[in-house]
């Protein structure tokens, strides 16, 4: 018996190495042990049972000493141990894949024979390898792994060494069977370094990485008949890996992906055309009920459990899946910039990347449309995606129906996780020391969201055909779920991380010409993209003070199956922007001019109506009806994003902030925007036409969607008439003036046949708030965005020139990039808080008041007042600055509260808490934190109507209109601060009836910067050049509210001259004289009515103004007067 059991299972053994029969093999027969030296294994026996990728190749494996020990009284508890002493595997890359794995050695040896004893004991093999190095050449660089103390065991479905017995669960009434294994080694090293040789001289450093105790652990399922594998799940667990790189190493590494990307995307189109039909592979669990009718009453209930214990632990698809508890990510940079003669703005610059809990899952067998609730990371963020790809995979069904009949495929999907992300700011060597800050940040423990929800979800998945057949495939498709993650945009990390990325984009340029490797990447196929987003925050920090701006949900896709993002919601914008004729195709009238780029383009109008789609293409003759694989993908190039804000809201908070409540600046609100890119679109149909040697958009095509709109509208009036006796529709959007002009101009402009690529813009983007904004500011929140815009444009002329000087050399000369915004509002709300106004009586003290200090601070934390002894920072040396230096360039610290006006003495209390921060640069600001007690401010509301605005970019020019249908001024007076925050929370003064037909604005801006602007004037292609046009204008103004207002726009920054022309027209002012009396006996003033007719006020490039124009009142110099301190003051730029 021992004998026959000897030959079964030496016949396995003999089968992974080369010239080896089991006549070879000295093995005691009673003690059971047995050794071989200089073994010579097969290669293509361990390929098949390694399922190596066909991009790699297996070339030698030499074992200089194996030894097995065989237990021959317990086979049925104990493992076989064979034991390696050092294994050496040579390998290689393969350009083009190699032949396709053949079947596994295991499964060929007992293909012939049930699931048996003999089966039992080879499977139950452990295995232990003192020492592994595998060597591998590619054509790029050599690599090197070497592990120590590997071992493979079998174990119980708890993952720990116990009788084989327990290792697997047998279940006869499906005839499956499932096996449990451990793999594990006690550290891996890992070395690459590129090839030198006399042609190719590389600069690259050497790559290593050392992982502590891992391990693997692989679930098998198999046929009891025939012992084949039907499905398997391997997991890699990794521990706490810390990973130190410069710059040059993450450089090789990306060069050395890259020159294997391409073997091993035609490595994955070659497995994918060679999977195997899962359709009919794994058969449904049986029920109880079956389980029960198919054994005897002795036997069911052991039947039960045993299907039970089957279905808890059972492996349904082929999965993959890599687990990481923690991973630290350093990138620092190295010494070799120096010695190329590189010169950057940073040095010694470092960044860290912190991950917790990272698991990554590939389902590479999975059928489509099937359920996910058995994959490992099944929940919420999962479901969402499945609800989102089923309603894809039905539009796919929808439209293939229209051309054969629906048919199925398999997909291939990899979830991602991560519980915990963090990046931290990027630190220099010339930064003093001190704790590390986020840069990227998740707020879950702040925000009391559940710890099981991950930080960031991603899911890819890929339809295939088992068979790889030629017929129609839906389109890849991308779902990305976004938790509570916070970005703060640091201006050095932000430098730093440009130069790196445009550092290392130059350099696998280089590398690519080097090894005449292709660029692989498919920037024109269609991916179906979905990023759901909860409570997101972005940061903007200036000298220790932060504006946010956050959003409790978000969604951005490029498909149409969200709220607020289908076709239907971008046709009711397009028509509320249709109705406003600053955005019709003609309107070139001032603030547009004649140049600027058409704000509603025919792009929208086709995507809104479907005539952009393959169907219609197909059924309008422009494609050939075929069912290829490509039939019914889009090119990327028809992409039109929509992104929709279910609320978005911007605050205030100060850098002590977390000791009080932010304070708002704007409040919540939803906000949609959609976006598209005319230029690629009109390149592809210009490549489409020249094709097929015909218009893209027939006559008939404009016509109908023309037709189609009007009927909408028409149907729109009827039911609003009807609905209001005023004629009034009750959404708030007027009617247009006549229907039949209403597509007048955007027929033509519906027609991409005489547009070329070239006159078009790169990025149309179209923003409509639907709901009424409301937004307050007092002067140190303005004085403190006038600091954090020079910041944001210095820092952006840093970005700008970097990339000019390390950008892209291989494109050659680019066309400008160009882009066109339009802002549609409804209504807005816009709360000055100004200083309180001067009462007459003034005996009473707020001191006196009974209101406690705590319960002041609960409401508001107090602003700031700056050290008037402040340095300014030293001139900056010759050559490239500091990049504080670029960010701070040409500012001063903030001399006034960032969140309060500043109080009289007569309101201001002894200072509780007194603080100093350090500013970078040389600026030293002294803050001090003062509390409030019924603190008073005077309140100018300016309530807004029906705001239009377009923002044109065309390479260094710009220009910004915009247009108010409707503005007017409410003077509240003074009130108390801590008062009017808890009206304002809670959403007091909605506005006005939206309703409102307005027909002739009456404000007009328009603001233009760049070489384009030097036509008004030399000064104007720097500073700019503003024109404003004010019309039937109509509104009383208290006295002092201008006095203040004129405060509230003072700035102690030396401000720039800025080139404009104000025109004033049928304009009606009354000014009310609202100042203390001497004595309290004298009569009221009377008002001043100001009657402006025309006027025209016109700033040179010195400065200097000049007033013309004819006017009725003899007392114009007094609204001059006042009038003009604010235009002095005022400082705005693009």
């Amino acid at each position: 018996m021992a004998g026959l059991i000897k030959k079964q299972i030496l016949k396995h053994l003999s089968r992974f190495a080369k010239n080896l029969s089991p006549d070879k093999i000295n093995l005691s027969t009673l003690k059971g042990e047995g050794q071989l030296t200089n073994l010579e294994l097969d290669e293509e026996v361990l390929q098949n049972m390694l399922d190596l990728p066909t991009w790699l190749a297996i070339n030698k494996v030499f074992c200089n000493k194996a030894t097995i020990r065989i237990p021959w009284t317990k086979l049925k508890a104990h493992p076989i141990t064979l034991t390696l002493d050092k294994v050496i595997m040579e390998m290689s890359t393969c350009d083009e894949p190699r032949p396709p794995n053949g079947p596994s050695p295991i499964a060929t040896a007992s293909g012939q024979s049930e699931y048996g004893f003999a089966e039992k004991v080879v499977e139950g093999i452990s295995l232990s390898v003192n020492s592994i190095v595998i060597r591998i050449s590619a054509k790029a660089f050599n690599a090197s792994f070497e592990l120590s103390q590997l071992q493979v065991y079998s174990v119980n479905t708890s993952w720990a060494t116990s009788d084989l017995r327990y290792t697997r669960i047998l279940d006869p009434t499906r005839g499956e069977i499932l096996t449990f294994k451990e793999v594990s080694w006690q550290m891996i090293r890992i070395e690459a370094d590129a090839i030198q040789n006399t042609e190719h001289e590389v600069v690259s450093a050497p790559i290593r990485l050392i992982t502590n105790q891992s391990k693997i652990r692989v679930s098998l399922k198999r046929r009891m008949k025939d012992c084949n594998v039907i499905a398997s799940k391997l997991i890699l667990i990794l521990d706490d890996l810390l990973w130190v790189l410069t710059d040059s190493q993450l450089k090789a590494m990306v060069q050395y992906a890259k020159s294997l990307s391409e073997a091993m995307e035609k490595s994955a189109a070659q497995r994918k055309s060679m999977a195997p039909d899962t359709t009919q592979v794994t058969p449904a669990p049986p029920s109880a009920q079956q389980v029960r009718t198919q054994q005897a009453s002795a036997t069911a209930d052991q039947s039960a459990s045993m299907a039970r214990l089957f279905n808890a632990y059972d492996v349904r698809e082929t999965s993959h899946h890599l687990q990481i508890k923690h991973l630290d990510l350093h990138i620092c940079d190295d010494t070799i910039d120096k010695d190329r003669g590189i010169n950057k703005r940073l040095d010694g610059g470092a960044v860290q990347l912190s991950f917790s809990s990272i698991s990554v899952d590939y389902y590479p067998y999975h059928k489509a449309g099937e359920t996910c609730m058995h994959w490992m990371h099944y929940g919420e963020a999962t479901k969402s995606r499945e609800t989102w790809a089923h309603s894809l995979l039905d539009e796919f069904k929808s439209n293939l129906e229209m051309l054969k009949n629906a048919v199925s495929g398999q997909t291939q999907s990899s979830p991602q996780h991560v519980d915990c992300y963090a990046v931290l700011k990027v630190s220099t060597a010339d930064q003093s020391r001190s704790s590390p800050q986020s840069m990227i940040s998740c707020n879950k423990k702040i925000l009391y969201l559940p710890q099981e929800m991950p930080a960031i979800h991603a899911e890819f998945t890929e339809y295939y055909f088992p068979d790889g057949k030629d017929y129609p495939i839906p389109c890849p498709n991308l779902y990305v779920q976004l938790n509570a993650l916070q970005l703060v945009l640091d201006s050095r990390s932000l430098v730093w991380l440009n130069l790196f990325a445009l550092d290392l984009r130059q350099s696998l340029e280089q590398f690519m010409e080097l090894y005449k490797l292709n660029d692989s990447q498919k920037p024109d196929e269609h991916v179906d993209i979905r990023v759901d987003g909860l409570m997101l925050k972005v940061v903007l920090s200036y000298i220790d003070l932060n504006f946010s701006v956050q959003t409790s949900e978000m969604v951005a896709t490029n498909t149409r199956h969200s709220s607020g993002c289908t076709r239907s919601s971008l046709e009711a914008l397009l028509q509320a922007f249709q109705e406003q004729h600053f955005f019709t195709s003609l309107s070139s009238s001032f603030p547009r001019s004649q140049n600027s780029f058409s704000v509603l383009h025919s792009v929208f109008q086709r995507h809104a109506h479907e005539q952009d789609t393959r169907i219609h293409d197909v059924y309008r003759g422009l494609a050939p009806p075929s069912l290829s694989t490509n039939a019914l993908k889009t090119p990327a190039a028809t992409d039109l994003w929509a992104v929709h804000f279910s609320q978005f809201w911007v605050d205030y908070e100060g850098s002590r902030s977390g000791r009080g409540r932010p304070t708002p600046c704007v409040d919540s609100f939803p906000l949609t925007l959609w976006a598209c890119n005319p230029a690629r679109y009109t390149q592809l149909h210009e490549r489409l036409r020249a094709g097929i040697g015909s218009g893209l958009l027939p006559r008939s095509e404009s016509a109908e969607i023309a037709s189609r709109l009007q009927r909408k509208k028409l149907l729109k009036e009827y039911y609003s008439t009807d609905a209001s006796p005023s004629n009034t529709p009750s959404n708030g959007l007027h009617k247009p003036h006549s229907l039949d002009g209403l597509f007048s101009g955007s027929s033509s402009s519906l027609s991409l046949a005489s547009s070329s690529s070239s006159s078009e813009v790169d990025l149309q983007v179209l923003v409509h708030v639907q709901k009424h904004l409301s937004a307050q500011v007092s002067h140190g929140q303005y004085v403190f965005l006038l600091r954090l815009q020079n910041a944001v444009k210095s820092l952006q002329r840093s970005l700008q020139q970097d990339l000019e000087q390390y950008g892209s050399k291989r494109q050659g000369p680019t066309q400008p990039f160009s882009a066109c915004v339009g802002v549609l509002m409804k209504s807005a709300e816009v709360t000055l808080l100004l200083k309180p106004i001067p009462q007459p009586d003034l005996n009473t003290s707020p001191l006196d008041s009974d209101v406690s200090p705590s319960e002041s601070r609960a409401t508001l934390e107090a602003g700031s007042e700056v050290s008037e002894g402040h340095e300014r920072p030293s001139a900056a040396g010759e050559g490239i600055q500091n990049v504080d230096q670029l960010v701070c360039a040409g500012t001063h610290a903030i001399n006034a509260s960032p969140l309060l006006p500043s109080p009289s003495p007569a309101l201001r209390k002894a200072s509780v808490d007194e603080r100093s921060s350090v500013v970078s640069g040389g600026r030293y600001l002294c803050i001090k934190y003062l509390y409030y007690v019924n603190l008073q401010v005077s309140v100018l509301v300016l309530k807004i109507h029906s705001v239009c605005c377009s923002l044109d970019l065309k390479g260094d020019d710009t220009a910004f209109a915009l247009e108010v249908g409707r503005i007017r001024p409410n003077q509240l007076g003074n009130v108390s601060l801590q008062q009017h925050l808890s009206n304002h929370s809670l959403g007091s003064g909605s506005g006005s009836d939206p309703s409102t037909v307005l027909l002739n604005p009456e404000v007009q801006v328009r603001l233009e910067s760049g070489p384009g602007a030097a036509v008004h004037s030399p000064l104007a292609e720097q500073n700019g050049f503003l024109q404003c046009s004010l019309q039937a204008f109509s509104a009383d103004f208290l006295m002092t509210s201008l006095r203040n207002l004129a405060l509230f726009l003072e700035d102690d920054s030396a401000s720039q001259v800025l080139p404009m022309e104000i025109t004033i027209k049928d304009t009606h002012v009354n000014l009310k004289d609202d100042g203390p009396r001497d004595n309290a006996s004298e009569p009221k003033a009377t008002p001043i009515a100001v009657h402006i007719h025309n006027l025209l006020i016109h700033r040179q490039d010195d400065g200097s103004f000049s007033i013309g124009g004819g006017y009725s009142c003899s007392l114009l110099p007094v609204f001059l007067f006042l009038l003009l301190p604010p235009l002095l003051n005022y400082n705005c730029s693009l």
